[in-house]
C-alpha cells in the first residue's frame, strides 16, 4: 500500500535522495585508484605533525616518509585527531594504488566501509520511503 507524499515530503525525499548519490559519486571517484588498482603496502615513519585549528582547538596529522619507485616522499595523513598520533619515529605500514605512492595512506578499511555503508543505508531508506514501503 502506497501512501502518498506531501509536496513538502517529497522535496525532502528528493533532496536526500540527491544527496546521498552525490556523496557516494564522490566517494567512488576519490577511491576510484584505490578501487581498480592492485594496492602497494610500505613501512613509513612518522617525521612529524602538522597542526590545524578547528572546531575550538587544535587538531593534528601525521606526516609520513618513506622510499617507493618514485623516491624519497613525504605524505601527510587526511585524517585529523586531537593528539599528535601516532609518535614521531614510530613505523606505521601506509598503502597506496599501484603507481601513485601519492596518495599512500593508513589503512582504514572499517572506516570507509561504515561511510559507504551509510550512504548507501540512507539512499535505501529513501527509496523506501519514496516507494511508500515504510510509513
Amino acid at each position: 500500500m502506497r501512501a502518498e507524499l506531501g509536496p513538502a515530503e517529497g522535496y525532502f525525499i528528493y533532496a536526500g535522495l540527491a544527496l546521498a548519490l552525490f556523496g557516494l559519486a564522490a566517494l567512488i571517484r576519490h577511491d576510484w585508484l584505490r578501487l581498480t588498482r592492485p594496492a602497494r603496502r610500505v613501512l613509513a615513519q612518522v617525521l612529524r605533525h602538522e597542526s590545524s585549528f578547528q572546531d575550538g582547538g587544535m587538531s593534528f596529522a601525521a606526516v609520513y616518509g618513506f622510499r617507493s619507485e618514485d623516491g624519497e616522499l613525504e605524505v601527510t595523513d587526511a585524517v585529523y585527531g586531537p593528539q599528535p598520533s601516532p609518535a614521531v619515529g614510530d613505523m606505521v605500514e601506509l598503502a597506496y594504488p599501484d603507481g601513485r605512492p601519492d596518495l599512500a595512506r593508513p589503512p582504514r578499511l572499517l572506516t570507509w566501509l561504515g561511510v559507504y555503508g551509510t550512504l548507501l543505508f540512507m539512499l535505501g531508506m529513501l527509496i523506501a520511503k519514496l516507494l511508500g514501503w515504510l510509513d
